[in-house]
């Protein structure tokens, strides 16, 4: 096998190479670290990841300002991509990040009706509901009806209705929080 190659033929070789092992290697990664929330409509991870642009149009139209953008200390790989919290602030699902998205990287194709970011989880140590205290702070603020129901006076989060929006987390009037929003992935 004497075939010689020019310079452009091995450089576009590797690249090829090194871009499926980066692909394969980052697909198994970013499913097994992701602990974060992206905003509505984000892609895959490795989608988005390949698809945004960091421009950073989501993050200024955010009318909450719950939108932040990941700094090197995240990661090389995560460098100015959205994120969101919503144990800290909730999202109120207006969809403009998605509408300003250059290149939807966030996208209205597959949304269902109600957007989802991540799930509610009762932290029944925590939920004054538990220790027999008569609260429903979560249940009365969750604005998708019948996502927090109450079951003699203990609060059930209904999973496929649960958009993780975090406003039941916000209202909630525990000292340590007794709900949590959990990642999806």
């Amino acid at each position: 096998m004497n075939e010689r190659i020019n310079r452009r033929q091995f450089l576009s070789i590797n690249l090829e190479a090194t871009v499926g092992f980066l692909g394969n290697f980052l697909g198994t990664q970013l499913d097994q670290e992701r602990d974060f929330f992206r905003p509505p409509g984000a892609l895959n991870e490795l989608e988005f990841l390949t698809s945004c642009t960091r421009c950073g149009k989501c993050k200024d139209s955010c009318p909450e300002g719950i939108i932040n953008l990941f700094t090197l200390s995240g990661g090389a790989k995560l460098i100015n991509t959205p994120f969101l919290n919503p144990n800290q602030s909730p999202c109120t699902f207006c969809l403009e990040c998605v509408e300003v998205c250059p290149t939807n990287a966030l996208s209205r194709i597959g949304l269902r009706e109600e957007p989802s970011i991540g799930k509610a989880e009762i932290i029944t140590n925590r939920c004054l509901a538990f220790q027999e205290v008569m609260c429903d702070y979560c249940v009365r603020s969750c604005p998708v009806k019948g996502a927090i129901v109450s079951l003699n006076g203990i609060p059930k989060v209904i999973d496929d209705k649960c958009t993780g929006c975090g406003i039941c987390v916000a209202n909630c009037i525990s000292e340590q929080k007794g709900i949590v929003i959990q990642t999806l992935g």
